[in-house]
C-alpha cells in the first residue's frame, strides 16, 4: 500500500472518492446538480491538479461554472489542500451502466457550503439555508455566532454567549495567559478595549488556528462593556454577517425594511468585532455591504477589530480598497506559545478544574505538544481521565504511559480519514455519520468523530460542521464538550477515543 499511495491514478481515485461523498451530501446542490457527477472518472493527480474525465462538454461546462465552487471546496476537504480540477472529455472511458437519478439527500437546517441564491445579485456565493426552506414559515433564524474556545482558557472554556452582543462572557483579559508570543497583541487589545487606542483603528489580529485570537476579540468587547455599559458592542463571525445580510435581502415581506434594519444593527454600534474575516473573500455583494459598514463606523470614530488567519495584505478575494483600509490601522500577529506559556496554560487549566498535577507531568505535556494548543489541552484531558477512571494520582510516569501512543511523528490526518475510521470502528457507514440518522449508535459515533476532527485537525467549527453534512458549528461544539466530559466519566468512551486516535496515527487512510 505504501507504494501505491504514490501512484497518480490511485491518489486521484482516493481523493475523488472522498470528494464525491462530500458533494453527494451537500444539500446546497440539487438533484440535477448531483446528476452531473454521475460518470465522472478520476484519471491522475499531478501536484495540485487532478484530472477528471467527463463524458461530454455539457458535463464539463456544468462542473466548471455552476458547481465550480462546490467542487473546489470538496476537493480541498478531501485532499487537505487547494486542488485544481482539469477536465478531459473522454466518452470512451466512461463505464457502461444504466442511468440512475442522483440521490436526494435530506437538507441540513443550516448549510455551510457556498451556494447561489436566486434572490442574490449574480455571482454572490454565500453560506445559507437550503432553498426549500425559504418559503417555509418555520424558517430558522441565521445561526448565532459561537466563539471558538479560547486557546489560553482559564480551565473553563465553555461558551456562555450574551444574546444581545453575541460575546462569550467567559473570554476575558483576566483568564488570557500572557506570554512572549502574544504580549504585544494583548497590550494593544487592552488599549482598544479601554478606548485609548484611537490610533489603532482598525485593529487587525492574525495568526494560526487555536492561538487565542477569538479569546482576545471577545475580551475586548467584555472589557469595553464593563467600563461603559452604555456602549453598543457586537461580536460577529463572517458567517453570521453573511447570513444576516442574505436574510435581509431574501425575506418575502421585507421590502427595504429588513436591509435598513441590518444596516442599523451594524452601523450604529460603538465597537464592532468581526471574527474569521477571511471567509468573506470572494463574496462580492457581502463585501460591498461590509465596505460601507466599515466606512460608516470609521468615519464616526467607532472601534473596529478584525481577526483573520493571515495578514490583511494576504487576504484572498478582497478588493484593494478594503485591504488598504485594514492596513490603515494596526496589524499584530499571535504566535504559538513558548514552553513557559504552555506551562502557565496547563497550570491554569489544572487549577480551575481542581486537578492536582505535579510540575514534571505538566512539563512532559508542554514539551511534547508545542504548536496546536487544542492538542495541549486534549493531552491533559486524557491524562486526567485515566487518573480519574483508575483512581490513581497524576504522575509523570502515568502521563508518559497514557500519551505514549500520541507522541508520533506528525501525520497528516484529513476529516474524511477520521469519519471513515470511526464508521469502520462502530460498524456503520460513512453515509450514516454525515447523514441525518439519529439512532443512539450513529449519534455516539458522529460525536466521537466530531471530537477527533476538532482534536486532530486545525479546521474551524464551521468547516467541521460542513464536512458532517452541513451541520451548524454549535452542534460540533456540543459534541466536543460532551465527549470531553464523558471521557472523564466513562471508561468505554475513553477507550473509544484512545483506540481510534492510535489507529488514525498509525493508519490515517484506514489501511492496515
Amino acid at each position: 500500500m505504501a507504494e501505491s499511495s504514490h501512484d497518480p491514478a490511485v491518489e486521484a481515485g482516493r481523493i475523488w472518492s472522498d470528494a464525491l461523498t462530500l458533494l453527494k451530501h451537500n444539500s446546497a446542490l440539487s438533484a440535477r446538480d448531483k446528476g452531473w457527477l454521475e460518470g465522472v472518472v478520476p484519471e491522475a493527480v499531478f501536484g495540485t491538479t487532478i484530472v477528471l474525465c467527463v463524458a461530454n462538454a455539457e458535463t464539463q461546462r456544468a462542473l466548471q461554472t455552476d458547481m465550480s465552487q462546490h467542487l473546489a471546496e470538496a476537493l480541498r476537504m478531501a485532499s487537505g489542500a487547494d486542488m485544481f480540477p482539469a477536465f478531459k472529455i473522454a466518452p470512451e472511458a466512461m463505464p457502461v451502466r444504466a442511468a440512475e437519478p442522483a440521490p436526494v439527500i435530506a437538507p441540513a437546517p443550516s448549510v455551510e457550503f457556498p451556494r447561489q441564491t436566486p434572490a442574490m445579485p449574480e455571482g454572490e456565493a454565500v453560506a445559507s439555508y437550503p432553498s426549500h426552506a425559504l418559503s417555509d414559515a418555520s424558517l430558522p433564524p441565521a445561526p448565532m455566532a459561537a466563539p471558538q474556545p479560547a486557546a489560553y482558557p482559564a480551565g473553563n472554556n465553555r461558551v456562555i454567549q450574551d444574546p444581545e452582543t453575541h460575546l462569550n462572557k467567559n473570554a476575558t483579559f483576566d483568564n488570557f495567559v500572557q506570554g512572549s508570543s502574544n504580549r504585544f497583541a494583548r497590550t494593544v487589545a487592552m488599549a482598544v478595549a479601554e478606548g485609548t487606542g484611537s490610533n489603532y483603528n482598525p485593529l487587525c489580529i492574525y495568526g494560526g488556528s487555536g492561538l487565542g485570537k477569538t479569546h482576545l476579540l471577545n475580551a475586548i468587547g467584555n472589557y469595553a462593556l464593563a467600563k461603559d455599559p452604555s456602549l453598543k458592542v457586537r461580536y460577529v463571525t463572517s458567517e453570521e454577517f453573511t447570513n444576516e445580510f442574505i436574510d435581509s435581502l431574501r425575506s418575502p415581506t421585507s421590502g427595504k425594511g429588513q436591509v435598513s434594519e441590518f444596516n442599523r444593527r451594524y452601523r450604529e454600534v460603538d465597537v464592532l468585532l468581526i471574527d474569521d474575516i477571511q471567509f468573506l473573500g470572494g463574496k462580492n455583494e457581502t463585501l460591498e455591504q461590509f465596505f460601507y459598514t466599515f466606512n460608516t463606523l470609521q468615519q464616526a470614530n467607532k472601534r473596529i477589530v478584525i481577526v483573520s488567519d493571515v495578514a490583511p495584505n494576504k487576504l484572498k478575494g478582497f478588493e484593494e480598497r478594503l485591504i488598504t483600509r485594514f492596513n490603515s490601522g494596526l496589524t499584530v500577529d499571535v504566535q504559538p506559545p513558548d514552553l513557559e506559556t504552555r506551562m502557565a496554560i496547563l497550570r491554569m487549566i489544572a487549577s480551575n478544574n481542581r486537578y492536582t498535577i505535579p510540575d514534571d507531568a505538566l512539563e512532559l505535556i508542554a514539551q511534547r505538544f508545542t504548536e496546536n494548543i487544542r492538542e495541549l489541552e486534549g493531552a491533559l484531558t486524557r491524562v486526567t481521565a485515566v487518573a480519574s477512571l483508575s483512581s490513581q494520582p497524576v504522575t509523570r510516569a502515568l502521563a508518559e504511559q497514557t500519551l505514549a501512543d500520541f507522541f508520533t511523528i506528525d501525520v497528516e490526518i484529513k476529516p474524511t480519514d477520521i469519519i471513515g475510521q470511526v464508521a469502520k470502528y462502530f460498524h456503520i457507514t460513512f453515509d450514516d455519520i454525515v447523514g441525518r440518522g439519529r439512532t443512539k449508535q450513529v449519534n455516539q459515533a458522529r460525536q466521537v468523530a466530531m471530537y477527533l476532527t476538532r482534536e486532530m485537525t486545525s479546521m474551524s467549527l464551521m468547516d467541521i460542521g460542513a464536512v458532517f453534512g452541513g451541520r451548524d458549528h454549535t452542534t460540533v461544539m456540543h459534541a466536543y464538550d460532551r465527549i470531553s466530559r464523558e471521557m472523564q466519566e466513562k471508561q468505554e468512551i475513553y477507550n473509544y477515543v484512545t483506540e481510534l486516535t492510535i489507529r488514525l496515527k498509525q493508519h490515517p487512510s484506514g489501511d492496515g
